[in-house]
């Protein structure tokens, strides 16, 4: 089903008038943006995507992109932990910012020049934002040489001074 490499520029306006379903993949290394945040360029972004027209006719991309495993660094321990992203894609494909403010809130706008959608642009974009704020493992233990980073310390409160005070009247 996704065994087939996907084109890098598409004829929105034709798929869209045909309700075009399209499964295939793209390699992680293909994208760019989603390249600056990852470890290794491993693995392939499957997509499943339905280009078809709204009730108002505007041209529109739904469907599902996926990829598993990839390698990001854990914000705690600097060491490699794994994600899969997983992008619900809803755009409507637009030629100019005016059609994109006129469209419904649930609809994302895609700019395209002259119809000619670059879906590895739109899918690196559309990863990126899935990608989690903070990586890090479920059961990272963070080691240092002043003990667990996570332990709690007990610190004299600055305030203390005060506190003593306080009770000597």
């Amino acid at each position: 089903m996704f065994d087939t490499p996907i084109a890098r520029r598409l004829d929105s306006r034709k798929l869209c008038d045909a309700e075009q379903l399209i499964n295939g993949y793209i390699e992680v290394a293909e994208l760019d943006g989603l390249l600056a945040y990852l470890e290794t360029d491993k693995g392939r972004v499957q997509v499943n995507l339905q280009f078809q027209r709204d009730e108002r006719h505007r041209p529109i991309v739904t469907g599902l992109v996926e990829v598993k495993g990839v390698e990001i660094i854990c914000q705690r321990c600097l060491q490699i932990v794994t994600h899969d992203l997983r992008v619900d894609l809803n755009v409507a494909v637009v030629l100019d910012e005016s059609q994109a403010e006129k469209l419904p809130a649930e609809c994302e706008a895609w700019i395209v020049e002259d119809g000619q959608l670059n879906l590895r642009e739109l899918l690196d974009q559309e990863l990126v934002l899935s990608l989690p704020i903070v990586s890090y493992h479920a059961d990272c233990e963070v080691k240092t040489r002043y003990g667990d980073a996570g332990a709690e310390q007990q610190q004299e409160s600055p305030f203390g001074v005060l506190a003593s005070l306080l009770q000597k009247d």
